[in-house]
């Protein structure tokens, strides 16, 4: 038997029609759930917490030692350097830090103490020659005024950097004097804590006049050797 077209036991066909339309509406609804996901996600993200910002460095610990730790040593020179004396000046207040890279030392020259006596006597024979207090202190307003104390009154040791393991380091720092910064090496020896040292320092290097009177007879020579010992707290 045939069965004939429109038959009600035969398969039901899609309708094209219907199904179009439901893909119609349900891409917006996709579309929208999209779009849903993406600023709820976005709103996580303007919500979460900022990271919070670097710890700033800590401050160097600053110490103010106020006994023999900074001593210069000036020698006599000029034509006529046998009647003339060598010369010690003592820092009374030094100012220490200590940053990463190790102690940067300040002292200020108008505080300087010239030849006293009980540091000359340490000295030795060099230093041994007594002077009176009124040659003390007209030398030592000569020196002063040689050193421009009064425009550029304070001095600066600054650590640049370290080499070597153990007692004996070599030390590049930075000096800063008259105005001018230079930099030079110097040897410490460091124990524990401690740190002595000493450096030589060249006055015309910095712009300075080596002081000198009588045309030159009587003056003092160009290189100053700066001598140091620092603690750290």
């Amino acid at each position: 038997m045939l069965v004939q077209a429109g038959a009600t036991g035969g398969a039901r066909q899609p309708n094209p029609r219907k199904t179009l339309v439901h893909g119609a509406t349900n891409l917006p609804l996709i579309a929208r759930g999209a779009l849903l996901a993406l600023a709820f996600a976005g709103l996580l993200g303007g919500c979460s917490s900022p990271r919070p910002p670097a710890p700033p460095p800590a401050a160097a610990a600053v110490v103010v030692q106020e006994d023999d730790r900074l001593q210069i040593l000036v020698f006599r020179g000029g034509r006529a350097a046998g009647l003339g004396h060598n010369h010690v000046l003592r820092a009374p207040r030094l100012v220490v830090s200590w940053p990463a890279a190790g102690p940067e030392l300040r002292f200020r020259l108008d505080e300087l103490v010239l030849d006293p006596p009980a540091l000359r006597e340490r000295l030795g024979p060099a230093f041994a020659s007594r002077l009176d207090e009124g040659a003390v202190a007209a030398t030592r307003t000569n020196m002063l005024k040689s050193l421009a104390a009064d425009v550029y009154p304070e001095v600066r040791v600054s650590t640049l950097r370290q080499v070597g393991e153990g007692a004996q380091r070599a030390v590049e720092v930075e000096i800063e004097l008259h105005g001018q910064r230079r930099r030079q090496w110097l040897v410490a020896d460091v124990q524990g804590r401690e740190a002595r040292g000493q450096v030589v320092i060249r006055q015309s290097d910095f712009g300075l006049q080596p002081f000198s009177v009588l045309g030159g007879l009587l003056a003092v020579q160009d290189e100053l050797v700066v001598q140091f010992h620092v603690q750290q707290p």
